[in-house]
């Protein structure tokens, strides 16, 4: 409860900072243009004196025309060397041929960059080595001030700054591990309900129950009735939650949060909306039996949590300082499903990120140890922090590590008959045909209804998974402790050791083990929050005391390790982190979540050959089960291409006409307004006669277009009497215009090689690449010539037409894996028409109107 106080704290404290009252916009970030410091006009730069306040700078013009800012105090009015003043005192724009407005067809705004044919401004290359850079910060523009201008911050101020970072990461692994308490006790008090009812505490454990006040609903007809009837009520629940509320809670969330941390934003994934739902819906559907895990789907509800504590600093508010958030989020969320801090910080750095800089690492490493600490105060000491803990003294035998290796390989070939099969069911649920007959809510219902028919036979599929996989990880010997009675009902203990081997209890595991492999083949990629962590471990754990006992029975009549005692449970750990492997191609990060997952740091090295050896033998066939999905969902995601070599440039493969706002052509409020209506873009290339200025965002020219309406941001020489219809059919000038766009997106020469920008788009995260250059007959620099966007690059790298693979003798092109040209065949089926036609209209992002169950909303 301290913790949600301070966090609804600092949410109220950020409200009613950006609301103008607070005092951390007015000492470290720009000046909104919503509200402005007494004293400072429309047409001046922003500076920061040494007292952390704003003042005004006076703009300046090149003589013989172009444009250029020079950042001069107020105490100093004399123009620089060879400029003058502009007359308005701000930037003077040339006005191009009369021609050009005439000869346009739809407006004089939207210019086309081949057709531009004005005469260049005198003397524009002696004024382009005087341009300053710019930085986007809140919407705004801040000058990036020499050293002699800049004013150093105080150290109170540093250090306040520093420690914002601390604080959200902090806040982060609280609220991630207390969301999964939530769901801990909604999923213990749900699913006690399937199987009985605790007179004396409603809705606790039969574990946590008096023997004499459980009423368990037996096996019969009505026990069968009541088990069956309440989780297929439960599943349908959850999955109405989410196919009418967030569909972006649906599946594990693991492929959006990599496809986001790769440099996209995804605002639907991340809301508030599919935070709330993911909840509830998780824990509905894990209570209800369903083949599924709430570990992968606890990274995603951390990740939300991320966002929306962002919102509290004003210096989170950019994509690239959010992304060090959700990196430390995936950690959170890995250390709050497994109570493996170690282990969610190296999954989050290899599996999620695609940037894992020193200063995310620490950020990580605090966030994940925070979720252990709350984690560990929610459980208490009785129950510990690990979700498996298992207690093995005994070291492996030589001779076990190769049953160990053995154990890789089939937990390999498991993995890859897996995703094979979900995904081409996945593929065939997202067809037309499919989608016309059903939908996600009858789907589920179905599944759900399917899955406990089939597990109610067998009482280790009937149970919990995480119960029974505890059961099968735990030892039987006399030397442990005691076996507690689900090992005793399960068949794998005795109540003085371990249970004599038979072929009925190996039957019995192999089938449950198979059982629940095809459940969760169904579940996986239904529209409920679902996870691959349990179902898998529980198919490797099987899968691994069947070769465990067989080993043991082995042993007694060979004698093959004299002298050693063969622990199934052991088999068992390995052959989870095999099928585990195998199907998320994980493996140090897995490696150490096995480790603290089980407590026993005995066998690290079986684990190791085990998961290595099923990434081996996986990696040969397909691709991992989050992979496979970023590509079947259409996601832009960028794959480490280490083989691929690039002869290519980026003029071969960019994009060279583009709408644009050219602002030579003195554009107005209502041709800004009807170039918005006609295009659907998320944004806007600004030129100035060619010369690219920068990169507008729709959503920021249509706050430009509010704030002129509200007469917060005046044009020209209009006083604050003129009339909106004055101040529409005033010019808009650079200067007006210039704190609505973003000056700093990637710029590169037309020449450059696509290796750069593939190393560019990978590691930087950036979605779109300018390509800018000289004009042939002129000295013009900076000329806009065309745009190479990530979408653009994929689809070249993936349909073979850039990049190769050296040292091949049947082709040189680059070809997708088998398994992901399967996938995008599958999706081309009756679906040509609009993918044509979105790859026609999503030059910078994808479309507004994009179906959401195929690809979320994703832009830069």
């Amino acid at each position: 409860l301290l913790l949600l106080l301070l966090l609804l704290l600092l949410l109220l404290l950020s409200a009613a900072d950006q609301a103008g009252g607070g005092a951390l916009a007015a000492t470290f970030s720009p000046v909104s243009s919503a509200v402005r410091p007494r004293g400072v006009v429309e047409t001046g730069s922003l500076l920061e004196d040494e007292n952390g306040r704003w003042r005004l700078g006076s703009v300046h013009r090149l003589n013989g025309g172009g444009s250029a800012m020079s950042v001069r105090s107020n105490n100093d009015r004399r123009p620089p060397e060879g400029r003058t003043h502009s007359p308005t005192g701000a930037i003077n724009i040339p006005k191009g041929p009369a021609g050009d407005r005439n000869t346009m067809e739809v407006n004089p705004i939207f210019r086309d960059v081949e057709s531009a044919n004005s005469r260049p401004p005198p003397n524009q290359a002696d004024a382009w080595a005087d341009m300053p850079g710019y930085e986007l910060a809140s919407g705004l523009h801040r000058e990036d001030y020499t050293a002699e201008t800049r004013q150093p911050m105080k150290k109170r101020q540093v250090w306040w700054l520093q420690m914002q970072g601390w604080i959200l990461a902090l806040a982060i692994g609280a609220c991630s591990s207390l969301s999964g308490g939530f769901i801990d006790v909604l999923v213990n008090a749900l699913s006690s309900t399937r199987f009985g009812w605790c007179s004396d505490t409603p809705f606790a454990k039969e574990s946590s129950c008096n023997i004499d006040s459980w009423q368990a609903w037996g096996t019969g007809s009505k026990g069968f009735l009541i088990n069956v009837g309440l989780g297929t009520l439960m599943a349908t629940a959850s999955a109405t939650l989410v196919f009418c509320f967030a569909k972006a809670a649906a599946g594990s969330g693991i492929p959006e949060v990599k496809t986001i941390l790769g440099g996209f934003v995804m605002p639907d994934v991340v809301s508030l909306r599919t935070l709330v739902v993911k909840i509830p819906g998780l824990a509905l559907s894990v209570a209800a039996g369903m083949s599924l895990g709430k570990e992968g789907p606890l990274v995603h509800v951390a990740v939300c949590w991320a966002q929306l504590l962002s919102g509290t600093f004003e210096q989170f508010s950019d994509e690239s300082r959010r992304r060090e958030l959700i990196s430390a989020a995936a950690a959170a969320g890995v250390s709050t499903a497994f109570g493996a801090p170690l282990g969610g910080i190296l999954f989050s750095l290899e599996e999620v990120s695609s940037i894992f800089p020193m200063k995310t690492l620490l950020r990580s490493f605090a966030a994940a140890v925070t979720a252990a600490l709350v984690l560990s105060l929610i459980r208490g000491s009785r129950e510990g922090l690990t979700l498996f803990s298992v207690h093995y003294d005994q070291s492996a035998h030589p001779f076990e590590h190769i049953i160990f290796a053995l154990l890789g390989v089939f937990g390999g070939l498991i993995g890859t008959l897996f995703n094979f099969l979900n995904v081409r069911l996945t593929a065939f649920r997202m067809t037309p045909g499919y989608k016309r007959y059903s939908n996600g809510i009858i789907e589920v219902t179905v599944i759900a209804l399917v899955t406990l028919l089939s597990s109610w036979p067998l009482l280790s599929t009937r149970l919990l998974s995480s119960d029974v996989i505890h059961a099968l990880f735990e030892p039987c010997g006399s030397d442990q402790r005691a076996p507690t009675a689900l090992n005793r009902q399960l068949g794998l203990c005795s109540a003085d050791g371990y249970a004599p081997i038979s072929a009925e209890l190996v039957r019995t595991l192999l089938f449950a083990g198979a059982i629940r492999l095809f459940q969760t083949t169904l579940t996986f990629g239904t529209a409920c929050p679902a996870g691959l962590f349990v179902p898998s471990i529980f198919v490797g754990a099987a899968l691994g005391r069947c070769a465990g006992l067989g080993m043991a029975e082995l042993n007694d009549k060979l004698h093959i390790m004299p002298g050693v005692e063969v622990l199934p449970g052991v088999y068992a750990m390995v052959g989870a982190s095999a099928v585990l492997g195998g199907v998320c191609r994980v493996t140090i990060s897995l490696v150490a979540i096995m480790l603290e997952l089980t407590g026993s740091m005995t066998y690290i090295v079986p684990f190791m050959v085990a998961t290595l050896i099923a990434k081996i033998v996986g990696d040969t066939m397909n691709e991992g089960i989050y992979d496979l999905y970023i590509v079947l969902k259409g996601y832009p995601f960028l794959h480490e291409e280490v083989e691929v070599s690039f002869d290519e440039r980026c003029c071969d493969i960019m994009e060279s006409r583009l709408i644009c706002l050219d602002l030579v052509l003195e554009p107005r409020v209502s041709d800004l307004r009807e170039m918005m209506e006609a295009y659907e873009y998320r944004g806007f290339p600004v030129v100035n006669n060619g010369r690219f200025i920068g990169y507008a965002k729709r959503t920021s020219l249509m706050a430009f277009i509010q704030h002129v309406q509200d007469g917060i941001v005046r044009l020209g020489l209009a006083t604050f009497s003129s009339s909106q219809d004055e101040q529409a059919s005033v010019p808009i000038t650079l200067d007006v215009l210039l704190p609505y766009v973003d000056t700093t997106v990637m710029r590169m020469v037309p020449d450059t090689s696509l290796a750069q920008a593939h190393k560019v788009f990978k590691q930087l995260g950036v979605q779109n690449i300018f390509v800018v250059g000289s004009r042939p007959h002129d000295s013009t620099q900076d000329v806009l010539q065309g745009l190479l966007s990530k979408k653009k690059f994929l689809l070249a790298l993936k349909s073979g037409a850039v990049g190769h693979r050296p040292n091949t003798s049947t082709s040189n092109d680059f070809r997708a894996p088998r398994a992901a040209r399967t996938i995008v065949s599958w999706l081309q089926r009756g679906q040509q028409t609009q993918e044509q036609h979105e790859d026609a209209t999503d030059l910078l992002g994808s479309h507004p109107t994009r179906d959401v169950e195929r690809q979320p909303l994703a832009h830069s």
